[in-house]
């Protein structure tokens, strides 16, 4: 008799379990696209952060890079735009359908951010108190999501400015600065022009001093400066093109502000020697 009873109790308790669960599922909506947007990340071209009224970070891939279009024109820096992209691929644990009466519910009716792939837009929201998952919604579904990533959207517009001085792949033919005027020659020779020294000088140090213009990053890039220093650097490359920026020297560090979007590249006074000045190399041992 006893032992029925506890059978019995087993089996209530099953029968609870289970009619939980069903009606759990019920009203949990199936996630047909495994991932946040259903987009392949090759197929994004486009990126759009609203944060506030007048506060829209655009992005848009175009001719093989990321380019920020929107607080300015400039490269954008391909670390941060592969961080937003992973957004995109997020799979969300837990979805819902979403009633519009409760979007105030979930801070969605002025969400923090709004976030754009392509012309699929999200909302984000507030954290829900039982493990902390941010409420995002597409209009139509609400997700929980584990809350890692807003700080990718919420960061200063100039975080998402390529810190690249030049552009990738180009062919230096020249650079003007007022420590050095260094030219290529017809004869693919380089000489100080500055100093009217007609020696060829060492290939393999023009080379080491190109390279650190090719792969210059600066410690930091500003979106405008409002000092404008009175000389100026002069990239030279091909196809008879070049690439100005005035030159602002302050105590431990040098500015470089582009005179075609005046943006402002910091270095350190150390790396702007390196910059500036030809390696001394070794001669080879008789």
């Amino acid at each position: 008799m006893k032992n029925r009873l506890i059978i019995n109790l087993f089996l209530a308790v099953l029968l609870i379990a289970l009619g939980f669960f069903t009606w759990f599922k019920s009203n949990q909506k199936n996630n047909d696209n495994p991932t946040l947007s259903g987009l392949d990340i090759q197929a994004i071209h486009s990126i759009k952060i609203h944060r506030a009224e007048d506060d829209i970070i655009e992005l848009q891939h175009t001719a093989g890079e990321w380019k920020l279009l929107h607080p300015m024109n400039a490269s954008a820096l391909p670390g941060k735009v592969e961080r937003l992209l992973k957004i995109s691929q997020i799979k969300p644990p837990v979805v819902y359908p979403l009633e519009k009466a409760s979007l105030d519910l979930f801070g969605l009716q002025n969400p923090l951010v709004t976030l754009s792939f392509n012309d699929h837009v999200f909302k984000i929201g507030q954290v829900e108190t039982i493990q902390s998952r941010r409420y995002v919604s597409d209009d139509a579904q609400l997700f929980l999501l584990e809350d890692t990533f807003l700080h990718h959207l919420t960061a200063p517009a100039n975080t998402y400015i390529n810190t690249r001085l030049l552009p990738n792949g180009i062919q230096i033919t020249g650079i003007e600065t007022p420590e050095m005027t260094l030219h290529r020659q017809k004869d693919h020779t380089w000489r100080n022009t500055l100093n009217f020294d007609h020696n060829a000088l060492s290939s393999d140090a023009v080379q080491m001093l190109l390279d650190e213009w090719r792969f210059a990053r600066a410690i930091q890039v500003n979106i405008q400066s409002n000092q404008i220093g009175e000389d100026q650097v002069i990239i030279h490359f091909n196809d008879h093109q070049k690439m100005a920026f005035y030159l602002l020297k302050q105590k431990e560090q040098v500015i470089l502000i582009s005179a075609e979007n005046k943006l402002a590249y910091t270095f350190s006074d150390i790396k702007y020697k390196k910059m500036t000045t030809l390696p001394a190399l070794e001669a080879p041992d008789a």
